[in-house]
């Protein structure tokens, strides 16, 4: 994911309509990731908590 922001960056700029597109595409696909039980959506308090520690420098047991 960070190669493509990084390659996105030397593109021409994209409209309005073609980054709403790429988002639409985005959502759909992680959508039916998660119907497919290709990932497990991890509920908010869980997720904060894992964010706030990876902030502080720690990796939490899942």
């Amino acid at each position: 994911m960070a190669a493509a922001l990084i390659q996105s960056l030397d593109e021409p700029e994209q409209t309005t309509e073609e980054v709403e597109a790429a988002w639409a595409e985005e959502i759909q696909q992680r959508l039916a990731d998660v119907d497919a039980g290709v990932v497990m959506p991890v509920p908010w308090p869980e997720a904060r908590r894992r964010i706030l520690a990876a902030a502080n420098g720690r990796r939490e047991a899942r």
